[in-house]
């Protein structure tokens, strides 16, 4: 049945979503988001779900409050269940009182689901507390655009700047001289501290920190935008201690992922957690195999190879799902020896109660090739009576089969699932032109190609697409492995480092690495 989700979106930092909105996104058809709801979000929405923008900004509104609550009630009435997602609280000045009165006017199910106000979360990831034993024991939070009219405001300023230790203010860097001149007048020292957070909790978190003495000049000089939050009051001065957020080593440092969309979760968790902003650019999509006679046939006769080697997380995923559907389970790989490229792989194995045998050190088909060369010199294996299956993508390299026949062995090499392109997003011929892009990375040579492809596809009406390529070129890449990073240098990027360990931990730990030499 159809309802609405009035839903707190946080912040903006992707991990101080919480779970219920998380699970409000997945289960509506359609996302009203504003302009300070992380973009992010709309990836926990269904791929079928209507993804609208209804944000609102200065002197630019895309669409009026009026006419938000219209489109909210016309989605409703066709049935559709609709999470109409705000940035931090929707209750806090966020003007979801009203729309959850239109709603209960009408007699429309309806559900609030909180989320961290950025009057509370932003001062603390500029490293201000609200509150400090001996220092500040109240605190107000106000709207900056009431509080600077004087003669018209409902907010009485004076007497609330008066009365706690901490003033809050929210959407007022428009009127910053106006609400500087008024706390002055309601008794508070030039010298308080203050501070401006814009984009709090965000990669592009900035602060600017003065008095009120000063901050009206410091602000205009550093040409501060809103989203900003401000704070006046004593706490300010411990930033000087507490200031955590702004020592993240990948902070406003934009970088780009091109893994599959279903698989990118854990990579830009990590990007996140050190602050980064993982612009997801998915290059290619995991599909099964088009043809899944083959791989159902070498199921069938299992039996018939005393080696498996599985070279990445998706062919044992697609292996598993061929062999259930055969009725078969964990016991038809008794009496195989299994081989697995990377330690997720053999986790993934795991999953499903089977352990590997062998893992080589270098997860790579290099890395493979010499621990069965090793193998082999020690009279544990003989390629003559070995017959390998090795279900792989459609796109994989040859090199591994072709030396394993090179050795004597039987080998059936099979597509198990198949890599297809991607749609780019449209943004990021802009996110190019502008240099807004820190860092290009790739997990496999199927994602440089494709990726590839896809920036020309969406150049393809630019008029200046040979500076366009130029641009692109000068930014730097880092590739999980050798063969990935030959890839992307035959395609003309400028690959700066390659990843020691084969996996996207160890891809991180270049990145970090690779930043850290820059400073």
């Amino acid at each position: 049945m159809a309802k609405v989700y009035l839903t707190g979106a946080g912040p903006g930092d992707p991990a101080l979503l919480t779970l219920k909105a998380k699970q409000a996104l997945a289960k509506s058809d359609v996302i009203l988001y504003d302009r300070l709801a992380n973009q992010r979000f709309l990836d926990y929405a269904s791929e079928t779900a209507e993804k609208i923008y209804v944000g609102k900004k200065a002197a630019d509104h895309r669409y009026t409050q009026s006419e938000i609550e219209s489109l909210m009630l016309a989605k409703v009435e066709a049935g559709k269940t609709v999470c109409r997602l705000k940035g931090g609280d929707p209750f806090v000045y966020g003007r979801g009182g009203e729309e959850a009165l239109r709603l209960a006017e009408l007699g429309i199910d309806f559900e609030i689901i909180p989320g961290i106000s950025s009057a509370l979360a932003v001062p603390l990831y500029a490293g201000i507390p609200l509150t400090q034993r001996h220092l500040a024991s109240s605190f107000a939070v106000i709207t900056g655009h009431e509080a600077a009219a004087k003669s018209s405001s409902t907010v009485k300023i004076e007497e609330i700047a008066a009365a706690v230790d901490t003033l809050v203010v929210l959407m007022g860097v428009g009127k910053l001289a106006k609400i500087v001149e008024r706390v002055i007048a309601a008794g508070r020292d030039p010298e308080t501290p203050i501070a401006l957070i814009r984009w709090g909790s965000r990669s592009q978190q900035q602060v600017i920190k003065g008095k009120l003495a000063n901050i009206v000049v410091k602000v205009k000089t550093a040409k501060l935008k809103p989203p900003a939050v401000i704070i006046i009051g004593e706490v300010v001065r411990l930033r000087e201690q507490l200031n955590w957020f702004e020592k993240k080593q990948l902070l406003a440092r934009n970088i780009l992922v091109t893994r599959p969309a279903e698989q990118a979760a854990e990579f830009v968790e990590l990007i996140e957690s050190e602050g980064g902003q993982a612009i997801l650019a998915p290059a290619i999509k995991i599909k099964e195999a088009a043809n899944p006679l083959p791989l159902k046939k070498a199921i069938r006769e299992l039996t018939a190879y005393n080696f498996i080697i599985f070279t990445s997380v998706n062919g044992v995923e697609f292996f598993w799902q061929e062999l259930q559907q055969a009725g078969l389970d964990a016991r038809a790989f008794a009496g195989h020896k299994i081989i697995c490229i990377g330690s997720k792989t053999a986790k993934k194995l795991a999953e499903f109660g089977l352990q590997a045998d062998y893992l080589p050190a270098d997860y790579s088909t290099a890395g493979i090739l010499n621990l069965l060369e090793n193998l082999a010199a020690a009279g544990e294996i003989n390629f003559a009576e070995s017959n390998f299956l090795l279900p792989r993508a459609n796109l994989a390299s040859r090199d591994l089969a072709d030396q394993l026949i090179n050795w004597g062995a039987a080998v059936t090499d099979l597509t198990a699932y198949q890599t297809v392109p991607a749609e780019l997003p449209t943004d990021l011929i802009k996110l190019i032109k502008n240099n807004q892009l820190d860092l290009l990375t790739f997990t496999s040579s199927s994602t440089v190609s494709n990726f590839m492809n896809g920036i020309k596809n969406l150049a393809a009406a630019e008029t200046d697409l040979e500076d366009l390529m130029l641009k692109l070129q000068e930014i730097p890449v880092i590739c999980i492995g050798p063969v990935t990073a030959a890839s992307a240098r035959q395609e003309g990027l400028a690959v700066n480092l390659i990843a020691e360990e084969y996996t996207i931990n160890g891809l991180f730990k270049a990145i970090i690495n690779y930043f850290t030499k820059l400073e």
